[in-house]
């Protein structure tokens, strides 16, 4: 029935959007984001379904609102855009090739989430 279809979707749209980020290191599930996810799931037309998307989303636009929308591979992904666009700061990461003039970073190490540090610096 309807209940059987709504999570058939929910489980494929997981499989196919959720675990590519969730299986990375880097993934950090913030409170925006798993609101939207669920927001964007509960979409029946039942009252209190209705009721709970829009806690879902009333979460989501405090998440965004409160503390912007952090990526959420959140170092990873700032590493890749940095280096990406050559940002000037990122020379320390640079690695002379003998290339001439294409640019080389040295590989992503992950930060300990426990402390922000790397052993990798």
């Amino acid at each position: 029935g309807v209940l059987g279809s709504r999570l058939l979707e929910s489980i494929v749209l997981f499989l196919m959007y959720q675990v590519p980020f969730v299986t990375n290191d880097n993934f950090h599930l913030h409170h925006w984001y798993g609101m939207w996810w669920l927001g964007m799931q509960s979409n029946a037309p039942e009252w209190w379904i209705r009721c709970f998307m829009a806690y879902c989303l009333g979460c989501y636009v405090n998440g965004i609102a409160v503390y912007g929308r952090d990526p959420i591979l959140a170092c990873e992904y700032a590493f890749y855009r940095s280096t990406n666009m050559e940002c000037a700061f990122m020379e320390c990461y640079e690695v002379d090739t003998g290339a001439g003039n294409e640019t080389e970073y040295k590989p992503f190490v992950t930060p300990d989430w426990r402390t922000c540090t790397t052993d990798g610096l």
